[in-house]
């Protein structure tokens, strides 16, 4: 009996044993279980940077492809806008120092005219001419060597033109094109076309470069090879971008558009285009708003220079004649608004930009000679009246003749399939400084005088002429050296300027007038305020008036030249043959005919926007469990990890390959069934790729994708 207690209690001691060692088991299992899976996420985890850097990279370079091809684009339309501008260098700066030569001595002619009858005359108001016609005199000869170098370095000197701006430079051998700017422009296209041919094997292999370096072992990007829907348009389709000008002013119910912009048929080169005006493009300047437009700001955007708010009056004037015309000042002062705590000006109370406005690269380059040329003016205050900026080359036609001839130039590059465009001929002018010669020349007629200069020259002053105190100090004003200098058409005989004119001496006629004015301070007219009659106002008060006070006008007109010169001949840059054409630079455009890429739409599955400019990347390596692999391999049957990225690229400034505004962002995963179908579509094209992808990789994923479109895990991806 004893022997058989013994052995009942050892047969209950060993069930404890199995049942601790169960348990053991599916702790340490679960501990497994817990650090595999812990192990899978965190590589899916890392694998979802390799995703997202093949996606965001891929497209990047697709970006950056488009962006370099614009930026091209641009530099190509810079070069052919300047291209008329310097080829109109030489031959507007021979013009223009043949005249200011000629006028200069013309001057120097009628200055010692002058100063010999002067030596024998008393006139005092001739006399206050002289030092008008010695300063205008003197800014010729300065303006003629300012023009001397150009003319010695453009046409005298060992520098060819023809060398930079012609398509066939004559003399130079080899095949077209010769000119520096034509190579330039033209090697630009080549790149942008082997720029946008190889962006998509570029992209592809970028996308597996950097999903590769995040430790994928595998990095895919759809479509295979990508592409941005382009054609390589004409030369003419820089038209629109070199000649285009436009205003566009938006509001919150209507777009107005206005200016010129030459209407391409379609969308390429136009920036903005007619079909396309609220984009921006390179040369798009916004326009400010200002406050004075509108009533109700108006009151409080006045102020002085002061800074206070004086009562405001007007100048009034009436009687005599008008100004005589020219470029220059004149002493006759009109009525015009100002105020008696001195001029004021407006200021705005704040700035809203309400449109925008474009000028292509020739009208830069024309602005930027007529601003050397003519100069512009700039307001100071109105106490000093206007601070003047007239430019190196005031008094001569050099910025008419570059617009004249670089014009000429500029139709010659379109439309540039028409290779034997007319000659087109421009006047090359012939000065003649003699009166007598000119009058006879005025009275033959096979004699054509296609412009006569006068200079004016006026005295204004609050006493007449008869009187002992004219031209006494603070009683008149002269225009001095900023003389009036009028270019009229044709044949203008001096002696007719006025009808009262009356010659005084060779090349000078005078002439006299009167008109009254309610305030001249500088001739010593000051405001002063009558009874306007028996009127009264409410009050009872009387009501005054301004008092009108004389003003005494003594004008000169002094014979400058006339002008008998021929014909011309512009020279043609855009020397191309027919069997050229294809050969010249033209620009890359988006294919607009796929549709329209909406910039206010931000929806990345919208039409063109799904087709061409939404990126998946992929990325696979392979992984199993690294504690009791075999147990856990039913769990993941292919032993690796996938992870899928989605990126766009967009441009919210332009649709078109104008602006370098091309960017990449990452978006959430949608469309997955369109992005299966896409990849399966892709398979056949691998070996396009040049190694990039191989098939095997693309399988692999494809069935990973069929997979998962056939499970709910898909939106797990999707919400990525």
């Amino acid at each position: 009996m004893l022997y058989s207690r013994t052995t009942n209690r050892t047969r209950r001691g060993g069930a404890v044993l199995v049942m601790t060692l169960l348990g053991m088991t599916l702790l340490v299992a679960m501990v497994f279980y817990v650090y595999n899976v812990g192990d899978q996420v965190n590589k899916r985890l890392a694998l979802q940077n390799a995703s997202d850097s093949a996606a965001v990279s891929g497209a990047g370079w697709m970006a950056r492809s488009a962006n370099t091809t614009a930026m091209n684009n641009v530099a190509i339309s810079r070069m052919l806008g300047i291209l008329p501008v310097m080829d109109a260098f030489p031959l507007a700066s021979e013009m223009a120092l043949s005249e200011v030569t000629d006028w200069e001595i013309g001057l120097g002619r009628q200055v010692v005219t002058l100063k010999a009858f002067l030596s024998e005359s008393s006139t005092q108001a001739l006399a206050k001419t002289l030092p008008g016609m010695i300063e205008l005199q003197n800014r010729m000869a300065k303006q003629r060597d300012i023009l001397a170098p150009f003319k010695k370095t453009l046409l005298d000197g060992s520098f060819d033109m023809e060398t930079v701006t012609n398509w066939r430079a004559p003399g130079v051998g080899g095949s077209a094109p010769h000119g520096t700017l034509w190579k330039a422009a033209t090697a630009l296209d080549d790149y942008s076309v082997a720029t946008m041919d190889a962006s998509g094997l570029l992209a592809q292999f970028n996308a597996r470069r950097f999903g590769t370096a995040n430790d994928a072992e595998t990095a895919i990007l759809i479509p295979v090879i990508p592409e941005i829907p382009h054609y390589r348009g004409t030369l003419d389709d820089f038209q629109p971008t070199l000649e285009g000008r436009i205003t566009v002013r938006t509001s919150s119910d209507h777009t107005s558009t206005s200016g010129r912009m030459v209407r391409t048929g379609s969308n390429g080169g136009a920036i903005p285009d007619y079909a396309y005006h609220y984009r921006l493009g390179p040369w798009a300047r916004l326009l400010p708003h200002d406050p004075w437009r509108h009533e109700e700001r108006r009151a409080t955007a006045w102020k002085t220079v002061a800074g206070t708010t004086p009562t405001r009056h007007a100048i009034l004037a009436r009687g005599g004649r008008g100004q005589l015309p020219g470029r220059g000042h004149s002493a006759r002062r009109g009525g015009r608004h100002a105020s008696g705590g001195g001029y004021s000006h407006r200021v705005p109370t704040a700035w809203e930009v309400y449109g925008y406005h474009t000028r292509g690269p020739y009208w830069w380059g024309m602005w930027r000679v007529h601003r050397y040329a003519r100069g512009w003016d700039s307001y100071d205050n109105y106490d000093e009246h206007l601070t003047r900026n007239h430019g190196e080359l005031p008094d001569t036609n050099f910025y008419e003749r570059m617009d004249m001839v670089s014009k000429i130039k500029l139709g010659y590059m379109f439309p540039a399939a028409v290779t034997n465009k007319t000659p087109q001929l421009v006047h090359y002018p012939l000065w003649k400084t003699d009166y007598a010669e000119a009058k006879l020349l005025a009275e033959t007629p096979e004699v054509r005088i296609t412009e006569t200069i006068l200079y004016y020259f006026d005295i204004a002053s609050s006493v007449p002429e008869t009187s002992g105190d004219f031209l006494s100090p603070g009683t008149y004003k002269t225009n001095g050296s900023l003389a009036l200098a009028a270019h009229h058409k044709g044949w203008k005989d001096p002696a007719t300027f006025r009808p009262d004119a009356a010659q005084i001496c060779n090349y000078i006629w005078k002439s006299k007038d009167e008109y009254e004015i309610t305030e001249y301070p500088e001739i010593g007219i000051k405001r002063e305020l009558i009874q306007d009659g028996d009127k009264v106002d409410a009050d009872g008060n009387p009501v005054m008036t301004p008092k009108f006070h004389p003003v005494y006008m003594v004008e000169f007109c002094m014979f400058g030249s006339i002008d008998v010169g021929g014909e011309r001949e512009v020279s043609n840059p855009c020397n191309w043959y027919s069997s050229e054409l294809d050969n010249l630079p033209s620009p890359l455009l988006i294919d607009t005919s796929m549709g329209d890429y909406d910039p206010d739409t931000n929806d990345v599955d919208a039409g063109v926007r799904r087709e061409y400019f939404a990126y998946l990347g992929m990325a696979r390596s392979t992984s199993q469990a690294p504690v009791w692999s075999q147990k856990f391999k039913g769990a993941n049957p292919t032993q690796s990890i996938h992870t899928l990225s989605q990126a766009k690229v967009f441009n919210n400034k332009s649709w078109g390959l104008w602006t370098q505004d091309w960017q990449v962002q990452l978006t959430s995963l949608n469309g997955y069934p369109d992005w299966v179908d896409r990849v399966e579509r892709d398979l056949p094209r691998t070996p396009e790729t040049q190694g990039a992808v191989r098939s095997s990789d693309l399988q692999e994923i494809l069935e990973f994708l069929r997979a998962l479109a056939g499970s709910n895990l898909a939106g797990k991806f999707m919400s990525h």
